[in-house]
């Protein structure tokens, strides 16, 4: 290698290094893309299918002429015209059965009238096998110019977002971190105006740019609708739209002046905003699916609940009782991001500037760090570790642990200059915290059970939510190895020990405990999963916290997943009883204990 190549090399060595070490750039460049996609995906599709079951247990209106075999969630009852009362709601869907067929009512407005229209059609596709075969034809009894105007009604909250964040973006970033890199907002420190005010008058700055570029959006949108489009939108729906989309002028404003000054450079500042761009957008994407409809719940919904509020107004079908829990509702989301940017402002080190990663590593802060391990404890599962487990379950768990998560608890600690040994406790324990352990390792099945029980009344999990995830006809050994040892040893090492140790260098022992619970508890990505998973995560915690070591806790997370080996290689039932919560107090009680 010559010199030069050298040189280079070194060079691009020690910057790679020092750009990997900032752990904003790391999550919000890098990981975030690669992780928040995939997480959206799985926890959506439960989303979808939960609401699929609902809406296909829920029993709809339908007129039919003659009467016919209807399934049990579809309700016939007598009307004198059916396309009527499919237009003015009080069925959902008709069908008249003809010589050639039969034709069938719906409205592409209400998301039960497409429901309905699916069943019918598939109750006279089981009469045609029965008989000669004949076409079903369809009509939607929403006219072109409501079509056009729903279609408008879903487009016009991104438009709106779109010229509003990038009206504001770069005005935040230049007033506020342009600012700091300047040395300028220096000047404004050495006087005696309140920083809170420094704050609302930048924060004014970016509103005003991000209200002209929504209003000149709105009057630009009802122009292009009406004389280019031919959608008979009139002046007044488009102004109260844009009288209701203000409270978001004022969100996202206070939110891009809060991410701007809590950048320290200008860099820090486009990454930090770059999810201000994406997520709103994401979320603003609901008011165009056609099954999510605007309720006083989910108006409450943030940017969504305003999309869906905008999308009524233009359609002209908005209720005036979730329209007003919209545009509260977010206007006291816009007044809580005002409060948390002016406490930013009021914060020398945010100020200044002075809140780089080594700026934050020499006053002993690790917590961005171990946020940094979480999500790529995450993406590592996500590709690697789901991808192996697919291929063997249990040369992939061991994959997963010993060569994901155990590199990733020993390598975290070192790659940040700390002594392995103390960041994730590995010290010796008294007998009687290695007692406490075993007591509380044994009860935890008990505990999980009933807490799932009790989230079971909100969130029924489906049935099939364990089946396929632990192999049959393995010997038992294998079973405690692979799902009871290894998991226990180094997931404790991950979790209670490098992100504990790491979370803890600032913030209180109980409070590491819980945000570690709950990253727990996210991290074996199911819905249905999270509450017992957290639950267990907490007392896990408090047994390594109690011990001041992380070995005590790995022995009870091996019990807890044993038990449930055991149980499951015998065929044992276990299921919520008085037993069970008696067995959730033991654990409670023997943490308690001195």
């Amino acid at each position: 290698m010559s010199a030069a190549a050298r040189v280079l090399w070194v060079i691009l060595r020690s910057e790679l290094r020092q750009h990997l070490r900032d752990p904003l750039t790391l999550v919000l460049m890098v990981i975030v893309p690669l992780v928040v996609y995939p997480l959206l995906g799985a926890g959506g599709s439960v989303v979808v299918k939960r609401s699929q079951e609902k809406a296909d247990a829920e029993v709809l209106d339908v007129a039919t002429e003659p009467a016919f075999a209807l399934p049990d969630n579809l309700r016939r009852i007598d009307v004198p015209d059916l396309e009527a009362a499919v237009r003015d709601g009080t069925v959902m869907a008709a069908a008249r059965r003809t010589t050639e067929g039969a034709e069938v009512w719906w409205d592409s407005r209400e998301p039960d009238s497409l429901d309905a229209r699916t069943r019918l059609r598939t109750a006279l596709s089981k009469l045609r096998k029965r008989e000669a075969a004949r076409v079903v034809k369809t009509k939607d009894t929403m006219t072109n110019a409501e079509r056009a105007r729903q279609t408008a009604g879903g487009v016009l909250p991104l438009v709106l977002l779109f010229t509003l964040l990038t009206g504001g973006l770069y005005t935040a970033l230049d007033v506020v971190t342009g600012e700091k890199e300047r040395g300028t907002i220096e000047t404004l420190l050495t006087t005696a105006v309140d920083r809170r005010l420094i704050l609302g008058g930048k924060f004014l700055l970016v509103l005003s740019f991000t209200t002209l570029s929504t209003v000149l959006s709105g009057v630009s949108s009802w122009l292009s609708a009406r004389y280019l489009l031919d959608i008979d939108l009139s002046a007044g729906v488009v102004t109260l739209a844009v009288l209701l989309f203000l409270p978001m002028a004022v969100l996202l404003s206070a939110v891009l002046t809060a991410a701007a000054a809590w950048a320290s450079d200008f860099k820090s500042g486009q990454v930090l905003t770059t999810p201000v761009l994406v997520v709103p957008l994401l979320l603003a994407a609901g008011a165009l699916l056609p099954g999510v409809a605007l309720t006083p719940v989910t108006a409450l919904l943030p940017v969504t609940g305003l999309a869906l509020a905008l999308r009524e107004v233009v359609s002209g079908h908005g209720a005036p009782l979730p329209l007003a829990v919209g545009f509260v509702a977010h206007g006291a989301y816009a007044f809580g991001a005002l409060i948390l940017g002016s406490r930013l402002m009021g914060r020398e080190d945010v100020i200044l500037g002075s809140r780089g990663s080594s700026q934050r590593r020499l006053r002993g802060d690790y917590r961005a760090d171990a946020l940094t391990l979480f999500a790529i404890a995450c993406l590592s599962l996500w590709f690697l570790g789901q991808t192996a487990q697919a291929l063997d379950i249990r040369a992939g768990m061991a994959f997963t642990q010993v060569g994901l998560f155990l590199p990733l608890a020993l390598a975290t600690p070192w790659w940040l200059g700390l002594s392995i040994v103390d960041t994730l406790r590995i010290h010796r324990a008294p007998l009687r915290e290695w007692l406490r352990a075993v007591v509380v390792g044994v009860s935890l099945p008990g505990l999980a059970l009933c807490v799932g029980e009790l989230v079971g009344l909100v969130l029924p999990a489906p049935s099939s939510l364990f089946e396929g995830m632990f192999p049959e006809d393995v010997p038992l050994w294998q079973l405690l190895l692979f799902f009871a040892v290894l998991p226990g040893i180094c997931e404790e090492l991950l979790f209670r020990g490098a992100f504990f140790g790491l979370w803890r260098s600032r913030g209180t022992p109980g409070l590491a405990v819980v945000v570690t619970a709950l990253a727990f508890g996210f991290f074996h990505l199911s819905l249905f999963r999270f509450f017992p998973t957290m639950v267990l995560g907490v007392l896990l915690g408090f047994v390594s916290l109690r011990s001041r070591s992380v070995l005590p806790g790995m022995l009870a997370h091996a019990l807890n997943n044993g038990l449930a080996m055991v149980a499951l290689s015998y065929g044992w039932s276990l299921e919520f009883g008085w037993p069970m919560v008696v067995t959730a107090a033991v654990a409670v009680v023997a943490l308690v204990l001195p």
